[in-house]
């Protein structure tokens, strides 16, 4: 039977997909991005118009504070 692909009822036992090392890096990765967008908006805050990330400063009066 086994030539045919057929199974016998109670004969394997399936698993479920765990995880594996590149499962992990790329966790690791995404949080590592994540963390480095976190940093980018914080510093650009520092920088933007009234503590904003995304505003535009003046290109005639740049100021760093």
């Amino acid at each position: 039977m086994s030539q045919f692909g057929m199974q016998m009822p109670g004969g394997r036992v399936q698993r479920g997909a765990t995880p594996d090392v590149y499962t992990g890096l790329m966790a690791l990765a995404v949080v590592a991005l994540l963390a480095a967008c976190v940093m980018v908006f914080i510093q650009g805050g520092k920088l933007g118009t009234n503590n904003s990330a995304i505003g535009l400063q003046d290109p005639d009066n740049i100021r760093l504070n």
